[in-house]
């Protein structure tokens, strides 16, 4: 899918402490062997203690609105990517009233870790949809509690908490959305399925006991897909890519993903290398991938990003961003500006 006048003016991430996945000093020393998620290249995780899922993404999608120069007011939509909220059940409508206009309108997008990417897309088709649209907003919320989610790190990965936002506007922002491309497998759905004991409490999803890679192949193949067909639309060439987004989601597997034809690369080369820190933040991921990347101050105009997400269920969403102009740091703070 080739677009139009979308382009993305501000991006916000809300990241809680980070908390060391290493034991404390005067614990009995564990002499089993590493764990797939510390093979899989996890060293820490994001952990909130007193923010819930929406109010990381309210308080991403206040800086992404800052940083975009946007309003409440001038939005049509906000698109929320949440997985389980447990706080709020209509987390959608929390952040419009927070951070809404009289004018907008809400949904949740429910596409797992996905949901980042998808937001993007529904957000673009919104905006294409309505030409009177000034602006729209993607958030990402996720938080993922121990009581519920103790048995994550069998899958290869550790879960981190996090909220993210961006901003797309149509024409004004710094990074033009040039191409997306989205894919299903939904034969997978049943490693999702909700499973129960006879006395009512729950029991771990199977993909929570047999992890991706026995499924890697597929992963593979429709990971490949939809790169192949951003950079088939748009002529660009995997050499003319300047930075790679991925879902944080581990070295061996975006190894596995990102290391064939067209891309040829390793999570060391992507923004793996931060995430890794702060563990798989689900849909929250591709966002605050972007949003470390637009405030880095290493971007400059006609440069190409390019965002590689895919979440249980199983669904992929690929979008391929050019850089309008410049991207600078601007001081201590940080905060990215434009030339």
């Amino acid at each position: 899918m080739l677009w139009q006048d979308i382009t993305i003016a501000g991006t916000g991430a809300w990241i809680p402490p980070i908390r060391q996945k290493h034991e404390p000093w005067d614990k009995p020393v564990d002499t089993r062997a590493p764990s797939m998620a510390t093979l899989n290249g996890f060293t820490s995780i994001a952990a909130s203690v007193d923010s819930t899922a929406s109010q990381m993404a309210a308080r991403a999608g206040l800086k992404a609105l800052r940083h975009a120069g946007v309003t409440g007011a001038d939005l049509s939509l906000v698109a929320h990517a949440n997985f389980q909220d447990d706080d709020h059940f209509t987390p959608a409508t929390y952040l419009l009233r927070v951070l809404g206009g009289p004018d907008t309108t809400a949904l949740e997008v429910g596409a797992a870790s996905d949901g980042g990417g998808a937001a993007l897309v529904a957000a673009a088709e919104h905006l294409t949809a309505r030409p009177a649209a000034k602006a729209a907003l993607v958030t990402a919320g996720v938080r993922f509690l121990p009581e519920r989610w103790q048995h994550v790190e069998d899958m290869g990965h550790l879960a981190g908490d996090a909220g993210a936002a961006a901003v797309l506007t149509r024409g004004t922002g710094f990074a033009r959305l040039l191409a997306t491309a989205q894919a299903t497998h939904p034969q997978l759905e049943l490693l999702t399925r909700a499973r129960r004991m006879p006395d009512g409490s729950g029991r771990p999803l199977l993909v929570q006991e047999t992890g991706f890679m026995p499924y890697i192949d597929v992963l593979t193949r429709s990971t490949r897909r939809c790169v192949e067909t951003v950079l088939d639309e748009t002529g660009v060439r995997p050499e003319d890519i300047a930075r790679v987004v991925p879902i944080a989601i581990g070295a061996e597997v975006i190894d596995l993903l990102l290391g064939a034809a067209p891309l040829r690369l390793r999570a060391a080369d992507t923004t793996w290398t931060s995430g890794r820190h702060l563990g798989h933040a689900g849909p929250c991921d591709v966002l605050v991938g972007l949003d470390r990347e637009f405030r880095s101050g290493t971007l400059r105009a006609g440069q190409h990003v390019l965002v590689v997400s895919f979440g249980v269920g199983f669904r992929w969403t690929t979008a391929l961003l050019e850089i309008t102009r410049d991207l600078v740091t601007d001081g201590p703070s940080g905060r990215s500006t434009q030339k």
